[in-house]
């Protein structure tokens, strides 16, 4: 007995000395000194309740503004958004909030690329998992998404946070600069103030805001030029969407499924969105879930231009605003559903002015090793829209590679740098042209 004893206590002295030391490292290595989840996580445990939860990617955090919804609903609202924020990451973070909270709505942002994700098991970046378990209390639900969310070779940097840091060990430079950052009162205290990156703030609640604004459709970007398969979404993604419905149908807790608005560039130069639409509409058949996806939106509610967003998917605090505002009145009743939805994407964009919304690129090697960029125009595809192109390089004289034309591809040099000037028209109107600059 004695020796069962002496083995109990030596195991339970080990374990705590492995904790603490890890706890140790963690506080000596890790620099999570402008993580916003760290923050985000302690204010929901924090909170003396939740009523309603919104769950999701960077499209989450960057769009929801509880404050906003707290006012007009009446209700505890709080932003539990992570940055690429897989399904079986919203799946832990939805259990773990109604561990400690009386939810009474969950809504879901499915942003249609986290679909598109890798298989779990096949893993081999985990920060989107991280900033989720690092912060989270010990419970079984945690070790267990921590096993599930990659192979077995994670599994060190996973259990072991420090871990992750081991080549800073004998840097007393980075060591010195973690413990003084990590010594003051502001990150001691959750403080706000000390999470600040260039043009974007967290604003508590879980909501990130972000100033920056992209003026006239001044995107030029490498996603988006081929359209992309809906056989690239992972079964993962949608097995994680099953378990979250039947987690939420268990605990009565109801739960909606919510698309954020993204920039029509992003929209028009990816693929047959109407496609995703009709993917996540099949998944919830049968199921008491709704689905609302404001990418459907029609402009007198949300207006068509890049000034909303911060880049080709994400709104800025403008946009997040007027966002907020406008799903917070659709959920009070004060605008028909009927009324603030196209019935698809492709009605959408027919139902617009001829518009550009920017430029997507490729670059890929001829066969003779040279570097070839390939532009393509994004635009609503109006039927007889025609195409005038100027480039105006940084260094050089301006010089027009292209008259008006259906053509909407070219190719620019890939180290040059500048400004494209697409003038377009519908080709039964030549009197009536609009013009859009990219810098590029």
């Amino acid at each position: 007995m004695n020796k069962k004893i002496k083995l109990m206590v030596s195991c339970l002295v080990f374990c705590i000395l492995f904790i603490g030391m890890g706890k140790f490292f963690r506080y000596l290595l890790t620099d999570d000194t402008s993580s916003y989840t760290r923050v985000t996580f302690h204010e929901m445990y924090e909170q003396d309740d939740i009523d309603i939860l919104f769950v999701g990617s960077s499209l989450c955090y960057r769009s929801f503004i509880p404050g906003i919804f707290d006012e007009k609903l009446g209700l505890n609202t709080f932003n539990a958004g992570t940055s690429s924020q897989q399904l079986d990451g919203s799946y832990m973070v939805i259990k773990e909030a109604a561990r400690y909270h009386d939810i009474k709505h969950v809504y879901l942002e499915i942003y249609e690329n986290i679909a598109r994700g890798t298989p779990y098991k096949s893993r081999t970046e985990l920060t989107q998992t991280y900033i989720i378990s690092d912060y989270l209390r010990p419970s079984l639900d945690k070790y267990l998404y921590m096993l599930n969310a990659s192979g077995s070779n994670h599994y060190s940097n996973s259990f072991i946070v420090a871990r992750r840091n081991w080549s800073k060990f004998f840097d007393a430079d980075h060591v010195k600069n973690v413990i003084a950052r990590k010594s003051t009162d502001a990150y001691k205290n959750y403080e706000y103030k000390y999470i600040i990156r260039d043009s974007e703030w967290y604003a508590g609640k879980g909501y990130v805001a972000n100033s920056k604004v992209i003026k006239d459709w001044d995107y030029f970007y490498d996603y988006g030029w081929e359209d992309v398969p809906l056989d690239e979404i992972s079964e993962d993604w949608m097995r994680s969407l099953e378990d979250i419905i039947a987690f939420c149908g268990k605990r009565d807790i109801p739960l909606t499924l919510v698309a954020a608005p993204m920039s029509n560039c992003r929209l028009a130069g990816a693929g047959d969105y109407d496609e995703y639409i009709e993917l996540v509409q099949d998944l919830i058949a049968g199921t008491d879930v709704d689905y609302y996806d404001f990418n459907l939106c029609k402009e007198e509610f949300f207006p068509n231009t890049s000034s909303l967003f911060m880049d080709d998917h994400h709104l800025n605090c403008h946009g997040a605003e007027r966002f907020s505002n406008l799903f917070a009145d659709f959920l009070n009743g004060e605008i028909p559903e009927n009324e603030l939805f196209h019935a698809s994407y492709e009605e959408k964009l027919t139902c617009m002015e001829p518009t550009v919304f920017g430029i997507k690129y490729r670059d890929w090697e001829d066969d003779n090793g040279g570097q070839v960029r390939d532009c393509k125009i994004i635009s609503t595809k109006n039927r007889g829209l025609e195409y005038e192109i100027i480039l105006s390089p940084s260094e050089g004289e301006p010089y027009k590679i292209q008259d008006f034309s259906d053509n909407d591809i070219f190719t620019v040099q890939p180290n040059e740098h500048g400004v494209i000037t697409v003038s377009y028209r519908l080709s039964d109107r030549p009197d009536i042209t609009r013009v859009c600059n990219v810098s590029y």
